[in-house]
C-alpha cells in the first residue's frame, strides 16, 4: 500500500494492472507450488503474523505474475518482494505504535506488550534490514551476495548488519 491506500508492488508501481481474468502462465502455477510455503515462512519470520505475511506474498506473487515476460530469476525477484513488503509492513507498524504512543500516554515504567515468543520477541527489537539479514542468513541459509541483492546492498553491509544483529540478539536472549 502507498501512502493514499492503494496496492503496489515491490517497486511502488500499481499492483495487479492489466491482469484482470488473466490466467497465469504454467511456469508461475510451478513457481507458485513451489515457493509459497517457503515465503510465507520468510514472511511469518519477519513479521511474527500469519495473517500479515500471507497478505505480503500475496502482492509478492501479483508483482512476479505481472512482470513474468521480463523476469531473468522470478525466484529472486519474488524473495526480494516479500522481504521488501515485509519491511514496509514493518515501517509502517512502527509508525502506527510510535502515532499511537504519542496519543495514549504510557504510565512510567510500563512498555506496550510483546508476544511471548523469545525468539519473535528478540527479533522483533532488530531494526527492519537487522531482521531480514538474520532470517535469509540464518534461517534461510542464503548466501551474504544473495542478501545484498535482494536488500540492494553490498555484500559487506550483509556481513556488518549481520555482526551488528547477533551481537544485540545474544544481548536479548541472555
Amino acid at each position: 500500500m502507498d501512502d493514499r491506500g492503494e496496492r503496489v508492488d515491490c517497486d511502488g508501481a500499481p499492483a495487479g494492472r492489466g491482469r484482470v481474468g488473466a490466467r497465469p502462465p504454467a511456469a508461475l502455477s510451478d513457481l507458485f507450488g513451489h515457493e509459497w510455503r517457503p515465503m510465507l515462512r520468510l514472511a511469518v519470520l519477519m513479521l511474527g503474523s500469519v495473517d500479515q505475511a500471507e497478505d505480503v506474498v500475496q502482492d509478492a506473487f501479483a508483482a512476479v505474475g505481472d512482470r513474468w515476460g521480463s523476469l531473468e530469476n522470478p525466484g529472486g525477484y519474488l524473495r526480494t518482494c516479500v522481504v521488501n513488503g515485509c519491511r514496509q509492513v514493518l515501517r509502517d507498524r512502527q509508525r502506527r505504535t510510535r502515532r499511537l504512543a504519542s496519543l495514549v500516554p504510557t504510565p512510567p515504567g510500563e512498555e506496550l506488550p510483546v508476544p511471548d515468543d523469545g525468539l519473535h520477541r528478540a527479533l522483533a527489537r532488530l531494526s527492519p534490514r537487522q531482521r531480514a539479514v538474520v532470517i535469509l542468513r540464518y534461517l534461510e541459509d542464503r548466501p551474504d551476495a544473495e542478501i545484498a541483492g535482494i536488500l540492494s546492498c553490498r555484500p559487506s553491509t550483509v556481513r556488518s548488519l549481520a555482526r551488528r544483529a547477533l551481537r544485540r540478539l545474544r544481548r536479548e536472549l541472555e
